[in-house]
């Protein structure tokens, strides 16, 4: 059970209104939206830079969406994993992969690159986040842009894992 009720997605609140409408037009409004509505002015923020940082940047979908599940494995975070698994799946992550991932280190499935990304998404579950060996070797690896994009993609859903898991918010039915 949430610990907190959800935002009704026919609000009357003019500004909360108009962000539902935009995510209706997409699909549907997700209940991390309808918590997250209790303050509108985030809600109006937050949503397209989620959207943007899903499909807007250069690094590839499949390699970002590699990072946010094991982000989500790695935090406990079901209600992330349950969205992203399907994205990650769609973008050619493989059900081996994913089912690989909380020992990817003894796995023979993942490139050189995809491994590096998984060490990152390790090390920025921890305290002090991606370490200097890590960084090194990203930027051996990847180009600047590439590297700040992951990094800002990882750390953004840190924040979401930790957001979605204190507010126990529960999966939509039929996702996951």
């Amino acid at each position: 059970m949430a610990r907190m009720e959800m935002v009704d997605t026919n609000t009357v609140d003019p500004e909360l209104k108009d962000v539902f409408e935009k995510m209706k037009q997409q699909g549907t409004v997700l209940n991390v939206w309808r918590m997250m509505a209790w303050s509108p002015s985030l809600a109006k923020v937050w949503a397209p830079f989620s959207r943007g940082l899903r499909n807007d940047l250069s690094v590839s979908r499949r390699i970002r969406e590699l990072l946010i599940v094991q982000i989500a494995l790695r935090h406990e975070s079901k209600y992330e994993y349950g969205h992203h698994v399907n994205m990650a799946q769609a973008e050619g992550v493989t059900p081996a992969q994913l089912a690989s991932l909380p020992d990817w280190r003894d796995s023979a499935l993942f490139d050189a690159d995809e491994a590096l990304v998984l060490q990152l998404a390790d090390d920025l579950t921890q305290p002090s986040g991606a370490s200097a060996a890590t960084m090194k070797a990203l930027l051996e690896r990847f180009k600047e842009k590439h590297l700040i994009e992951l990094l800002a993609t990882g750390a953004f859903y840190c924040a979401v894992a930790r957001i979605v898991n204190s507010l126990d918010c529960e999966l939509e039915p039929g996702v996951g």
